[in-house]
């Protein structure tokens, strides 16, 4: 329902386009929410979609501009001047406008970051400090935080105050004189308490926090973890220096995800549907190089055996329902170990019995589909030992499929490489190998025993 919403709305833009009636295309996209402005943009060609962001208010632009791929928003950008852009920075939040402006030039963030306000200018200084992945990178500025010793009715002042500049206020932060973080408190918790009342009495003490190094996906686990909706975070000395929304970690989450769906196929992280054709057919060509090579690598143990298969070239019917019965069971094993390690639930403590479990799974699996693969191919023809052939090679190689799509994640993991880029390259290679080396060897050693 969604999308024929977003393509109505497509059309009735492109209509007043064609029509030229700014006026009627400027009050139509001001009644639309900046998700769906942002959605509606990625649907236009650049040249519509530049036409379009140049009508839109700065804080729609603001908004719209948080909404699309970075491709597309480096096009949106050129489409306004200098001055029209921060404006545009001016209306983000901290954490925002540190992302948009990361991307720009340098020459170019420096005359944005001198154009904004001088104490937002500041701000978004010190978290481009931060890599984009890390804490540092994902909190924004923007909180409410008091001393220990101010009173509720002091509090709520200071709520009030910072409305204005802060959206989505969840908790009031307490610090010390040095600014260390000692406590928090929930906004229905204060409104509750007395207006004398010390805030530190109804602070809950040491409240979850992370430091500004902590990646992003530790964050988005701990906002999971303990159902938060905001969460403090601090340098190495305990002070405070922002503060991460359940928003961002939405957005972190999202990302998180779509990321280990591109590496598993072997795709960019930057490629989208709707880039042009050139554009895809560059970013997918190195992985598909780099798989033609694995998969020469694999064809090469078929070559040894190709006086075997010359023999009986039944054999090469069937040995790629063997490589690709492996190639199967591999994807499913690594699919729930690397969800197991994104969700912390492996550790080097119960790592030596996932693998024991996936290698006794895969061995199951294999007598369970190898005794079928038999019946169906004795069913086809095949004679009794080809099909124990089949029957041993499917055994071994789903067993296979368990070893390698356990181990080979949690190896990357422990080399500090991410381990969803593994499927699709190493592991399919064992199993092809695998699959091969043991269907072609058996066969061979069959027909040197005189079985065959």
């Amino acid at each position: 329902m969604a999308v024929d919403v977003k393509n109505d709305h497509i059309e009735e833009i492109k209509t007043l386009l064609e029509r030229r009636d700014m006026d009627a295309l400027r009050s139509f996209v001001a009644e639309l929410h900046a998700s769906d402005i942002g959605r509606v943009l990625s649907g236009l060609a650049d040249e519509e979609a530049m036409e379009v962001f140049k009508l839109l208010t700065p804080e729609a632009a603001s908004e719209a501009l948080l909404e699309v791929d970075e491709r597309l928003r480096k096009t949106l950008i050129s489409a306004i001047t200098p001055d029209e852009f921060i404006e545009v920075v001016d209306e983000m939040e901290t954490d925002d406008a540190a992302d948009v402006i990361s991307e720009l030039p340098l020459e170019h963030a420096k005359q944005v970051l001198d154009g904004i306000g001088k104490k937002e200018s500041l701000e978004v200084q010190k978290l481009l400090v931060y890599p984009e992945d890390t804490a540092g990178g994902k909190m924004q500025a923007e909180l409410v935080s008091v001393l220990e010793d101010a009173t509720v009715e002091e509090t709520i002042e200071a709520v009030r105050r910072k409305s204005k500049e802060i959206e989505h206020i969840a908790n009031v932060f307490v610090v010390d004189a040095s600014h260390r973080l000692t406590g928090a408190v929930s906004l229905d918790k204060l409104i509750l308490a007395g207006p004398d009342v010390k805030i530190k009495t109804i602070a809950t003490p040491d409240p979850i926090r992370v430091n500004t190094d902590i990646d992003q996906e530790e964050v988005a686990k701990l906002f999971q973890r303990y159902d938060l909706v905001s969460m403090p975070v601090v340098d190495h000395g305990g002070r405070l220096v922002g503060r991460i929304t359940i928003d961002d970690v939405v957005d972190v989450i999202e990302e998180e995800i779509f990321e280990d769906f591109y590496k598993m196929a072997g795709l960019n992280l930057e490629e989208r549907v709707l880039d042009p054709a050139s554009r895809s057919i560059w970013m997918r060509a190195p992985w598909l190089l780099i798989n033609l090579a694995t998969a020469f690598m694999a064809a090469s143990v078929v070559k040894l055996f190709q006086g075997t298969i010359e023999q009986l070239v039944i054999l090469a019917v069937i040995m790629p329902i063997v490589a690709g019965m492996g190639g199967n069971a591999a994807t499913q094993t690594i699919t729930v170990v690397v969800r197991g390690l994104a969700l912390g639930e492996i550790s080097s403590k119960n790592a030596r019995w996932i693998i024991f479990k996936e290698v006794t799974v895969g061995l199951s699996n294999g007598f369970i589909t190898g005794a079928a693969a038999t019946l169906v191919a004795y069913l086809l023809g095949a004679n009794m030992i080809v099909g124990l052939l089949l029957f041993l090679a499917m055994t071994a190689n789903l067993a296979i499929a368990g070893l390698s799509g356990s181990m080979i994640p949690l190896v990357l993991k422990w080399f500090k490489v991410d381990p969803a880029i593994s499927s699709s390259i190493f592991v399919t290679t064992c199993t092809d190998i695998g699959g091969f080396f043991t269907f072609l060897g058996m066969a061979t050693v069959f027909m040197r025993m005189g079985f065959l």
